[in-house]
This record gives structure tokens, C-alpha cells and sequence, in this order.
């Protein structure tokens, strides 16, 4: 077969000199908006390294573009001012009993190829693929495969990546938790395949309800998480009742009937003392919240932490979400359509 994989005997030759389509390679801090200025490189991928020039991740050229290019101002410039590292879908480890180096100027190795096209080279038992075939195979593992959106393991990644950049930069960090009311009940009645249904569209509602840099994924069953960055005092308020309104426009129907979601929804935002605290216990101040907006007629609730002050959670507003039901909405076809997740 023509795409068939096979090996053969190669040398490459090792040269300090770059080559014309040679990958960007930019410190991790790098911000999106300094990659436009005096760059003349267009190669598909741009390399992320740390302070002792290690590579430490990879980024499409192509996702950036598409992020310093969204047509909201606002958006736009908030890109601009995000560093590199934050989009980096893969991190490499930095261990160094793993680093090696060539001394020789040509080294012996096999070429896998796949047709007239270079897959891979293995060489002293090392096995190097193209980032090009792999980087779906590493979205997937960091997708989750209902929703498209980002899973529990990049969420926990990344806010992880995010506190360290917090102590440095002291940028403000929110967790919102949503969790969906008598989610059971939609599954034993309807079936998971409703349910399943009702997953995919309360994910594109949370990522549309978000700003577009900030993270969203799926934390598990019926919960939901966004880590909201730099957010002033009281902004966590906008994304959270935006969601809120958002949900009431979740259109799944059951035989002509139209199923009414609903959800309870905790943030916690933390603007300072990163070095005193935890990024666990911002989640589980949120997951407190979460838990107040389920006993209370206020479905949402959010607890703010700034320097040095006592916060006490509070309700983000009066309005009241009824638990969900069936209504009569005869000839109601379920819209449901397919976003793809974002792994910044």
C-alpha cells in the first residue's frame, strides 16, 4: 500500500546552521503580540523554551494568528498581552538525566516513511516523530471526546502553569463551577443519549458564556469548570450570568417536548496572595459556593479574595432558576451543532 509505513537506513547531518523553514523558538514569557514585531519566520510550528533554552513545548502558528486576528478589539488585545506558554498544548520534561547532547557531526539512523514523506527517525533506541501527525493524537488525549471541550487533566494542568505565572505577574485567577440540577432525572426518564445531548450544548453555552481566553472544559459527569483570568473585582459576575441566561436558550426536545435545563453555578476569585495559599483551595472555596447556590433559591453564588481581607461568599444575584421540566413545544427539532474546544 502507497501510505504504508517502512524503514530504511539513513545519516543525518547535524549543522548549527539554520534552515530556511527552521521553527520560531521563543522563551516561554513571550507574548502573543511581540511574535508579529520583526519576525520574518512563517514556519508552521513555534518553539517554546525556558530559561536554559530547553524546548519546552510547541505551538501552531496558525492558532496564534487566529487568536491575534479575532475580530473583537478587546479580545485582540487581551491576546496580545498573553505569553506563549499558556497555548502550549504539550509540556516536555525538564528532567535532566533526559537531556542529551550530539557531539558528532553526522549521526546513523533509520527513517520511517510514509510514502515520499518523513514520519520518523529512530536513532540509539530513540524514537522521533513528526509533531505534525502526533498533535492530534495529543489533543485528543487532552480533549474531552463529548464535548470537545478541554478535560480535567489540561484543566488541572493548566491552572497549575497559571498560579506559578500568578505569583510573578499578581494577575487575578477565577474557578467557576457549574454543575446542572437533577441531571439524573434527564438521564433515568430520557435516556443518556438525551443526556448526552444536553452535555454537548451546556458545554458550547459555557464556552461562549467565557471569554476566549479563558480555559473551559468538562470536569466530570455533569460538572462543568472555567478558570477565568484577570479578572477585576466583581467582572466574575458578567461571564456567570451571561451563562445563566444562556442556558435558558438550551434547546433539546423529547417527542415535540422541550426540555428546560438548569444549573448551579460557584466562583471564587483570588486577586493576591498567591504565595500564601493554594490553588486547590480556590477550587474548593468555588466548590463551596456551588454548594450554597444547590441549598438556596439564589442559584449562583461567588466568594472573592484580595489582600489581606476576610470575604465572605454572597449571592451573584437575586434571579431564581426553577428545576427542570417538560414543557409543550410541539414540532421543536433539537439544535444541536458541534464546537470545537480550545487547548490554549
Amino acid at each position: 500500500m502507497s501510505d504504508a509505513l517502512s524503514a530504511e537506513a539513513a545519516v543525518i547531518q547535524v549543522s548549527s546552521r539554520p534552515c530556511g523553514d527552521a521553527p520560531l523558538i521563543v522563551h516561554r514569557e513571550t507574548l502573543l503580540g511581540e511574535l508579529t514585531k520583526g519576525s520574518e519566520c512563517r514556519s508552521r510550528y513555534v518553539l517554546v523554551s525556558d530559561d536554559d533554552d530547553r524546548i519546552i513545548g510547541v505551538v501552531r502558528r496558525s492558532e496564534i494568528d487566529r487568536r491575534l486576528n479575532t475580530g473583537n478589539q478587546t479580545e485582540r488585545s487581551r491576546w496580545q498581552a498573553v505569553p506563549i506558554d499558556t497555548m502550549s498544548k504539550l509540556s516536555f520534561s525538564d528532567d535532566p538525566r533526559h537531556r542529551q547532547s550530539i557531539t558528532k557531526d553526522t549521526i546513523e539512523c533509520t527513517t520511517i516513511r510514509e510514502g515520499d514523506s518523513l514520519f520518523g527517525v529512530a536513532v540509539e533506541g530513540d524514537l522521533f516523530l513528526s509533531w505534525r501527525r502526533l498533535e492530534s493524537l495529543f489533543n485528543a488525549a487532552l480533549s474531552d471526546p463529548l464535548t470537545g471541550l478541554t478535560n480535567r487533566l489540561a484543566y488541572e494542568r493548566r491552572l497549575a502553569e497559571e498560579w506559578s505565572r500568578a505569583i510573578r505577574t499578581k494577575m487575578s485567577i477565577g474557578i467557576v463551577v457549574v454543575d446542572l440540577d437533577h441531571f439524573k432525572d434527564i438521564n433515568d426518564t430520557h435516556g443518556h443519549a438525551v443526556g448526552d445531548e444536553v452535555l454537548t450544548q451546556v458545554g458550547q453555552k459555557l464556552e461562549l458564556s467565557m471569554r476566549s481566553y479563558d480555559v473551559v472544559a468538562r470536569f466530570g459527569g455533569d460538572e462543568f469548570v472555567a478558570l477565568c483570568l484577570g479578572c477585576a473585582p466583581g467582572d466574575v459576575e458578567i461571564p456567570v450570568s451571561r451563562l445563566r441566561r444562556s442556558l435558558e436558550e438550551i434547546n433539546v426536545t423529547v417527542g415535540g417536548q422541550r426540555l428546560k435545563v438548569a444549573a448551579s453555578v460557584g466562583a471564587a476569585v483570588r486577586h493576591g496572595d498567591f504565595l500564601d495559599s493554594k490553588s486547590e483551595d480556590l477550587f474548593t472555596a468555588a466548590d463551596d459556593c456551588l454548594y450554597r447556590a444547590k441549598k438556596s433559591s439564589e442559584r449562583a453564588w461567588k466568594i472573592e479574595f484580595e489582600a489581606g481581607n476576610e470575604p465572605v461568599p454572597e449571592p451573584v444575584s437575586r434571579e431564581c432558576f426553577s428545576p427542570p421540566n417538560v414543557e409543550n413545544i410541539p414540532n421543536v427539532n433539537a439544535d444541536v451543532h458541534s464546537t470545537p474546544g480550545i487547548l490554549p
